[in-house]
């Protein structure tokens, strides 16, 4: 596996290139609704995966609005074409091989330990954000199981409106704590991919209703 080398330097750099530059060029605004301040350190964050620019649009709303050092599990492949990625606190996971899958899963209960939030995006993969139902790998419940620590969900919206380029839409829901022990992994991962499906659902309808969510940070 790859493990994250954080470089405070270059962090603030590229949150500055993306706020004046990156984010802008590509959207209307990005938009961060909902309880956007976990109510406490450590915890997970997990986020439904429909495009490349998840990752970007989270480190930013972590870096200027969420309390915490917060780091990223990325897939291998990604990782290695995108390199600097290490350096915003990204760390990598191989699916194909389950040494790997154990080491990511170790590295990431470590940086738990360490008082650090970690994002997951528990679908694994790139999938349409309209595709239902969810499903979930049973690493989330084998981390909780390892650290009892609360779950804050997060759902991603991308849409259009009267204006040329789209809006991004990030929704922080409560964060959940619950006795993970006594739940298997396979149910903790269904309960969360349950969660995360009707959040995303209320998300997308309160977008199409055209109703301001609660608590709106704009980002760009």
């Amino acid at each position: 596996m790859i493990q994250a080398e954080k470089k405070r330097w270059f962090i603030k750099l590229f949150a500055a290139y993306q706020r004046y530059y990156l984010l802008p060029r590509n959207f209307e605004r990005v938009e961060a609704t909902g309880h956007v301040q976990t109510p406490e350190v450590p915890a997970i964050y997990i986020a439904n995966h429909s495009s490349w620019w998840d990752g970007l649009l989270i480190f930013q709303v972590a870096e200027n609005h969420l309390r915490g050092d917060h780091y990223m599990l990325m897939a291998q492949e990604g990782l290695e074409n995108y390199r600097f990625f290490r350096k915003l606190g990204a760390f990598s996971i191989n699916k194909t091989r389950i040494r790997d899958v154990v080491a990511s899963l170790q590295y990431a209960t470590q940086l738990l330990e360490a008082g650090s939030c970690v994002w997951l995006f528990p679908q694994g993969q790139i999938l349409h954000q309209d595709q239902r139902p969810y499903l979930f790998g049973t690493g989330i419940g084998y981390l909780l199981h390892q650290k009892q620590v609360p779950v804050v969900p997060v759902t991603l919206h991308y849409h259009f409106g009267e204006e040329k380029k789209p809006i991004a839409s990030l929704h922080f829901g409560r964060a959940i704590q619950e006795n993970w022990e006594s739940m298997t992994r396979s149910s903790v991962s269904m309960y969360l991919s349950k969660l995360l499906e009707e959040q995303a659902d209320e998300h997308k309808q309160t977008i199409i209703g055209g109703l301001r969510m609660e608590s709106q940070e704009q980002i760009s």
